[in-house]
């Protein structure tokens, strides 16, 4: 289950922040693309087109991070079925999240069955015991009154 919750939170970190990721790619393919021009006032250009970039890189660097990380995790777990055009499968994810909650809750109930069953078991046990020895005394009793 902490498998599925990760890979769930993953996700929804990589659903978040993959349009500001995006945005930056814009930005940055922007100014490869005006690198290569030539001309009056094109280095201008090219590093204004940089430091746009550069500027919004700085203002969303936790969340492009963020999306990075997720992707990278994405990637791992999913083993070459990853398509970063594609969601990941979370609500695949969620429905198994929500039959194992389902059977622990089960498992659970199960356990305390069997617990109040020992504990029944053990309180007998006890008991018998007890009556055990109250019975191995009372001959030994019944010996001292007779002398």
């Amino acid at each position: 289950m902490k498998t599925l919750d990760e890979h769930i939170r993953q996700s929804g970190i990589y659903k978040a922040h993959r349009g500001k990721k995006a945005q930056y790619e814009k930005l940055y393919a922007q100014f490869e693309a005006l690198e290569k021009e030539t001309g009056f006032g094109a280095k201008r250009k090219v590093q204004k087109a940089l430091d746009a970039a550069k500027d919004f890189r700085e203002t969303y660097c936790s969340e492009i991070s963020a999306f990075e990380e997720a992707e990278r995790y994405l990637k791992k777990v999913m083993q070459g079925h990853f398509d970063p055009k594609k969601l990941p499968p979370v609500k695949t994810w969620q429905s198994e999240q929500a039959k194992l909650i389902a059977d622990r809750g089960k498992l659970n109930q199960q356990y305390i069955a069997i617990k109040s069953e020992i504990s029944e078991a053990e309180q007998i046990c006890k008991s018998v015991y007890s009556i055990m020895r109250q019975e191995q005394r009372q001959p030994h009793r019944a010996l001292e009154i007779g002398r």
